[in-house]
């Protein structure tokens, strides 16, 4: 009796240099659904107002964990494909890895609805807030460590001046935003024009600069590929 096997299926791999830019992508999409959300809220005030508040904002709340999700999983693509074309930098690519982590933590549980700096945190708001702080302090560490790692090995040349240069913003966004937030705890203080506080303004920027860094590494690794 003659068997006739099936024929073999054709193995397709996720081709190296398409990666990064999809990367690129996933790191742009949230914040700007970060800006949507304020646009389609304007009774919400951005400069004013942290961006996982607007999960409780009458219209679009869903953007926010959605957003730090897509962004957990391109920081997570990233840091895999870090570790596998690029050489050293071990303590720096942990570092991303507790990032992304802390994302996902933060993507998953929502923020307390605003305003309730003098009540208990419920549980959820708890992990949210632990991990978003997490999540914001060790990204500026990353970069700095791999920026400085990177910045030894020739083929990430091109760019290891941007780099640096993205490294230090974020460590100085960080920096400003921590001022803000502790400011607003005790009832806000360093206002500006119209608005009571900052903090929302000061965390946009902080995470445009983070993104901005994320990105640019991808962009390194896409080259680092295309010339094998």
């Amino acid at each position: 009796m003659i068997s006739i096997s099936p024929a073999p299926r054709e193995s397709r791999s996720i081709e190296p240099a398409t990666v990064p830019g999809s990367i690129v992508g996933g790191l742009i999409l949230p914040p700007a659904g970060f800006a949507v959300a304020d646009w389609i809220n304007p009774g919400w005030s951005p400069a004013e107002t942290m961006i996982s508040y607007y999960v409780h904002a009458p219209r679009g709340g869903w953007l926010i964990p959605l957003g730090v999700l897509v962004l957990a999983a391109a920081s997570g693509t990233l840091t895999w494909l870090a570790a596998a074309y690029t050489r050293g930098g071990r303590a720096g690519l942990a570092l991303l890895g507790v990032w992304t982590a802390a994302l996902v933590v933060g993507g998953v549980f929502p923020a307390d609805p605003p305003g309730r700096w003098d009540q208990p945190p419920s549980t959820a708001g708890a992990l949210h807030g632990v991990a978003a702080l997490l999540a914001f302090a060790v990204l500026p560490a990353a970069a700095v460590v791999l920026s400085r790692v990177w910045r030894r090995d020739p083929r990430w040349r091109p760019i290891a001046g941007g780099l640096s240069v993205l490294a230090a913003l974020t460590v100085v966004a960080f920096v400003l935003f921590m001022i803000t937030f502790f400011d607003v705890q005790g009832g806000p203080s360093l206002g500006a024009g119209p608005w009571a506080t900052v903090t929302g303004l000061a965390e946009r920027l902080m995470v445009w600069t983070y993104v901005g860094w994320l990105a640019l590494a991808a962009c390194g690794l896409r080259r680092i590929d295309r010339e094998g």
